[in-house]
C-alpha cells in the first residue's frame, strides 16, 4: 500500500529547520530532545533537601523594603520574630536576587509563582521526596504508621503558628466528615490520625503505605488548613444556625457551600483565609487578582534575604487562549505556560527578541502526549474480542508513522516512543519505549489478516470476521497536548491499513460520563503520572485500578478491582497478575523489589500494548520575560512536576532597571 503523507509535512519540516537553527534555542534544549534532562543543569542542593540558616552560618536576615513601614508602624513584628528560629535556606539557580516589583501573570498561572507547598517536596527530576515544611518523616509498624515532624516556628500568613492541629482538623473535620466528603478516596480508607504534640503527628493505615510519602511530596498541601481560622465556619465548633444565617446573608446555599468558599482561596469572594504560600490574595474581581508577599514566609536565600523576592503579583483574567497567546507573544506577561500549546512555539520564537521575552522548551513528563485506548471491556462482546486480541493493538501501533507525527505536530522536538515511564525514572528500560513503536504497516496488515479482519467487499475497508462492517468511533476532548492533529494523522494512518476509525470530538463532561459507563469504542488522553513521583502510586495506564475520563481502556476491570469483585467484569489471568504485582509494589518496603515489580508491569505494557503511545516528552513553550531572572532554562512541565513546583519560583526575581 502507498504510505500516507500529510500535506502539511513540508511546512512541519520548514518550522523544524527554523527552530533548530534559531540562536535563541539553547544548546541545553537541543540536548533535551530525548527528554532526559541531566542533573547537572540544576543546583546540587535541589537534590539534597534544604539547609537551615545554622548549617550555613547565617545569623542576620533582611526583608523587602516594602515591609519596613509596616514594622515601623507596629503593624508587623520585626522580621526575626516572623521567621522561624532556624529558617530554611534556598539556593537560587543563578544568582542572589533583589526584592521588589510586580509580576504579571494570567489567571490559571497564579500558582506558577505562588505554589501551594506541603510537608515534603520533589526534586527536579521527580524521583526524590525531600523535606520542606516538615523537618523529617519516619515510618514504623511495617510502613503502616507514618510520623511527620514539622519545623518549629513556621506560621500562617496571619502570624498564627502552623501546627499538627492543622492536619488533624483537615483529616477529622473535612476528609472524614461525610457532610463535606461523602466518599473518602481509597488511599485514606480506614486510616486514622494521631497527634503527639504541636509539631508531630502520625497517620495510621490498615495496610503498609510506604509510598504515601510520594503523595505528601506531590499533593501534601491539601492535607492541612488553618484550624484556628476555619473552625469559625464548621458546625463542630460554631452553632449551625449561625453558619446557615451567615451563608444566607452572602447568598450561599448552605453552611457547606460557605465553608468551601472560605477554604477556596481562588473563590471570587475573598475571606482572607491564612496561607502558607509565598503570596496571599489582596483583592479579586472578575477580571483581576492582586497578591502581595507573605510577610511570614519561612524561607531565606543564602545571604539572609527573606523570600520571595517579588513583592506583588498581578493576575489578569483572559478567557480566550488565543488572546493569551497573543498577549504573551507581545511581551505582556512575565511568566506563562499553562495555557499554551506546542503549536504556539513558532509564533513565540518569531517575536521573542523583538518583544523582550524568551521561549523555553520544557519537555512534558508524559509517557505519551497522546495515549490511544481501545475499550478492552467493551459491552459488545464481538468488538471486545477483537480489541482484547493483542495482535489488533500491536497492529494499531505498528501502523502509526510516529516520525511523521513528530515532524508535523512537534517540529521534530518530541520523542517517538511507546507508552512507558519517562527516561529519568528508576523503572525505565529503553526496550519499553521501543516496543512495537516502529512504523511497519506491512506487519500490521499481516496481523490484521491473521485475525480474519479482511476487506471482503473490496472497498479498502476491513470487515469483522463474520463479514459485518467494522467501524470504530474514536471519542475525545482536546486540550494541553496536540490531540486534534494527532487524531487526524493517526486515523489516516489506520485508513492505510484498512481500518476505518471515525473521530468524534466531545466535551470533557460528556467524555467523563461515557468513560465511566464504559461504552466508548476508543478514546485518548495525555499520559501523565509517568515520573517516579506518581507512577508507583497511580499507575493508571498499566494497571486497572482507576475509573475516570483519563483512562478508558479497562473501566469494567477497574470496577471489578475497586469493588473487590462485586461489580464490573472479572479480568483475565494476565491482567490479574498486573493487579497482584502492583499490590506488591505499593506495599513493599524493599526498593529493589519495588523496582522489580514496577518493571514487570511495564514489561507487560510493552508486550501487550494495553494503551498505545505515540510521542512522549513533547516540548512545551514556557514564556519568560527578559526582566524575570533565576528561572531555570530546563525543567519538566506537567502535572507530575506540578509545573514550576520543583524549581523554586520563590527565588525568581524581577530585575529593577529603567530599560526593562
Amino acid at each position: 500500500m502507498v504510505t500516507f503523507r500529510f500535506p502539511l509535512k513540508f511546512l512541519g519540516y520548514l518550522i523544524f529547520i527554523f527552530l533548530s537553527s534559531s540562536d535563541s534555542l539553547s544548546e541545553s534544549n537541543k540536548e533535551n530532545i530525548e527528554g532526559d534532562i541531566p542533573n547537572e543543569v540544576w543546583p546540587d542542593q535541589w537534590f539534597l533537601g534544604p539547609q537551615k540558616a545554622s548549617d550555613v552560618g547565617l545569623t542576620t536576615f533582611k526583608q523587602s523594603p516594602i515591609l519596613d513601614p509596616l514594622v515601623e508602624n507596629g503593624e508587623l513584628p520585626p522580621l526575626r520574630k516572623r521567621l522561624p528560629e532556624d529558617p530554611i535556606v534556598v539556593v537560587p539557580i543563578d544568582q542572589i536576587g533583589q526584592h521588589g516589583g510586580t509580576a504579571s501573570l494570567f489567571q490559571a498561572g497564579e500558582q506558577l509563582l505562588n505554589v501551594p507547598e506541603g510537608p515534603l517536596r520533589p526534586d527536579p527530576q521527580m524521583r526524590l521526596n525531600l523535606p520542606n515544611f516538615a523537618e523529617r518523616v519516619a515510618y514504623s509498624n511495617n510502613s503502616r504508621t507514618l510520623t511527620v515532624y514539622l519545623r518549629k516556628g513556621h506560621r500562617w500568613s496571619d502570624g498564627h503558628p502552623a501546627t499538627s492541629e492543622d492536619f488533624l482538623f483537615w483529616f477529622n473535620h473535612v476528609l472524614m466528615d461525610k457532610r463535606l466528603t461523602p466518599v473518602v478516596e481509597p488511599r485514606f480508607k480506614d486510616a486514622k490520625i494521631e497527634k503527639h504534640d504541636d509539631l508531630s503527628f502520625s497517620y495510621h493505615f490498615p495496610e503498609p503505605k510506604p509510598l504515601f510519602v510520594n503523595y505528601l511530596a506531590h499533593s501534601g498541601w491539601r492535607l492541612s488548613i488553618p484550624a484556628h481560622f476555619m473552625k469559625k465556619y464548621h458546625p463542630s465548633f460554631t452553632p449551625l444556625k449561625q453558619l446557615e444565617d451567615e451563608a444566607e446573608e452572602l447568598g450561599l446555599q448552605d453552611w457547606r457551600t460557605y465553608f468551601q468558599a472560605v477554604n477556596n482561596t481562588n473563590d471570587l469572594m475573598v475571606f482572607n483565609r491564612p496561607e502558607k504560600t509565598a503570596y496571599i490574595v489582596v483583592s479579586r474581581t472578575s477580571t483581576r487578582t492582586r497578591l502581595k508577599r507573605n510577610p511570614y514566609y519561612p524561607k531565606v536565600d543564602p545571604t539572609g534575604n527573606q523570600l520571595p523576592y517579588i513583592d506583588f503579583i498581578e493576575v489578569q483574567r483572559v478567557d480566550s487562549a488565543e488572546i493569551m497567546t497573543a498577549k504573551a507573544s507581545t511581551g505582556q506577561v512575565d511568566f506563562a505556560g499553562r495555557q499554551f500549546k506546542t503549536s504556539d512555539i513558532p509564533l513565540f520564537k518569531k517575536f521573542e527578541e523583538t518583544n523582550g521575552y524568551q521561549t523555553y522548551l520544557w519537555p512534558r513528563p508524559y509517557g505519551s502526549d497522546v495515549a490511544l485506548m481501545v475499550n478492552l471491556t467493551h459491552p459488545d462482546t464481538t468488538i471486545r474480542k477483537i480489541f482484547q486480541d493483542v495482535r489488533f493493538r500491536r497492529a494499531l501501533s505498528l501502523s502509526i508513522n510516529r516520525e511523521e507525527i513528530n515532524d508535523i505536530a512537534y517540529y521534530g522536538h518530541g520523542v517517538p516512543r511507546q507508552l512507558t515511564v519517562v527516561p529519568s525514572s528508576r523503572f525505565f528500560e529503553p526496550r519499553f519505549a521501543k516496543a512495537f513503536s516502529e512504523f511497519a504497516p506491512e506487519t500490521a496488515i499481516e496481523l490484521l489478516n491473521q485475525m480474519g479482519l479482511l476487506d471482503i467487499d473490496g472497498d479498502g475497508i476491513r470487515e469483522k470476521p463474520d463479514g459485518s462492517p467494522f467501524d470504530i468511533t474514536l471519542e475525545y476532548s482536546i486540550g494541553e497536548t496536540p490531540k486534534q492533529i494527532t487524531v487526524d494523522l493517526v486515523t489516516a494512518h489506520w485508513r492505510e491499513v484498512g481500518l476505518r476509525v471515525n473521530s468524534r470530538q466531545i466535551s470533557g463532561a460528556l467524555k467523563s460520563i461515557r468513560s465511566r459507563a464504559g461504552v466508548m469504542d476508543m478514546s485518548l488522553w495525555h499520559a501523565d503520572r509517568n515520573a517516579d513521583i506518581l507512577f508507583p502510586i497511580e499507575p493508571f495506564w498499566y494497571v486497572p485500578m482507576h475509573i475516570g475520563q483519563e483512562v478508558t481502556h479497562w473501566t469494567e476491570w477497574s470496577r471489578w478491582y475497586r469493588s473487590d469483585g462485586s461489580r464490573g467484569l472479572e479480568p483475565p489471568k494476565n491482567v490479574k497478575k498486573l493487579i497482584g504485582w502492583w499490590e506488591i509494589l505499593r506495599r513493599t518496603e524493599d526498593s529493589e523489589e519495588r523496582i522489580k515489580y514496577g518493571k514487570k508491569i511495564l514489561q507487560s505494557q510493552a508486550d501487550n500494548i494495553w494503551a498505545i503511545g505515540i510521542i512522549g516528552l513533547g516540548p512545551h513553550p514556557v514564556i519568560v520575560r527578559d526582566r524575570l531572572k533565576n528561572v531555570p532554562r530546563n525543567g519538566y512541565w506537567g502535572w507530575d512536576s506540578r509545573w514550576s513546583w520543583p524549581y523554586y519560583p520563590e527565588t525568581w526575581y524581577l530585575e529593577q532597571s529603567e530599560n526593562l
